[in-house]
């Protein structure tokens, strides 16, 4: 299980995926390294009807020998990233985003989802994901987890109540 922090920066997970096991990814941390400070972003939109649209967008930095955020070696290939990657982006719905806020539910990759730059070295894959009905700011994602079925929370203190 990929740890935020230690041997990633962020994971994805989706029940169709990796056996419903979070994947974990680097992300562009150099200042001007990219078009966007490093990390996650979130922009919120409020429409006139209450209704609230979210966009989530963080830069993923594919590469042979990357060095994980404890600076070990990242153990996957820039090509095992980048396919895990694709498959995440192709689903239209229950995609989850955890980061080191917590966990960002209710996602899917519809509209621009990922612009592409391959270099010799490395690849950098600007992503965007959107919410999929209501938007709930990020939960703990240990909460989260315990709240699944199978978790040890009642319903009374789960995060779906």
């Amino acid at each position: 299980m990929p740890v935020i922090g230690q041997d990633c920066h962020v994971t994805l997970s989706h029940p169709a995926i990796n056996g419903g096991n979070a994947y974990g990814f680097l992300l562009n941390e150099e200042p001007g390294g990219s078009s966007r400070p490093g990390g996650v972003q979130i922009t919120r939109q409020v429409s006139s009807d209450g209704s609230i649209l979210v966009w989530v967008l963080f830069d993923v930095v594919l590469a042979d020998h990357a060095i994980n955020p404890d600076g070990s070696a990242h153990a996957k290939s820039r090509m095992q990233d980048y396919n895990m990657l694709m498959s995440y982006l192709a689903q239209q719905s229950d995609l989850i985003l955890t980061t080191p806020m917590g966990a960002i539910v209710n996602l899917f990759a519809i509209g621009f989802t990922a612009d592409e730059r391959h270099l010799p070295y490395s690849s950098l894959v600007k992503c965007q994901l959107n919410n999929s009905g209501i938007y709930f700011p990020p939960v703990d994602a240990n909460t989260l987890n315990l709240s699944v079925w199978d978790g040890t929370l009642t319903w009374e203190t789960s995060y779906w109540r």
